[in-house]
């Protein structure tokens, strides 16, 4: 079951799916974000052209965005974990976001 863009159905009388559906949604909107910024930072690194001080700004970006990524995925395994224990669903193999 996918998800679908013309009706998005967040409205749900279950109380796990829905606090699941909104750390994933949180969650891939973070990493697209993430993911943005390490593409921007990588353009900003290579076209530097000789600018140490662009070179070292697109360095710092790109260390910044992987340091970012690592932060957003701890942050989704631990969400996952609590919101799960918290309900007493914990179901890891369905927890993944349904795009």
């Amino acid at each position: 079951m996918g998800f679908n863009f013309l009706y998005p159905s967040i409205i749900t009388s279950d109380l796990s799916t829905l606090v699941m559906r909104i750390i994933n949604w949180i969650s891939v909107i973070a990493a697209v974000l993430a993911i943005i910024y390490l593409i921007y930072s990588g353009i900003i690194y290579i076209t530097a052209a000789g600018n140490p001080d662009a070179a070292k700004k697109g360095q710092q970006g790109v260390i910044n965005a992987i340091i970012g990524i690592v932060i957003i995925v701890l942050a989704y395994v631990i969400a996952t974990a609590v919101a799960g224990a918290a309900i007493g669903n914990l179901d890891i193999n369905n927890a993944g976001p349904t795009i």
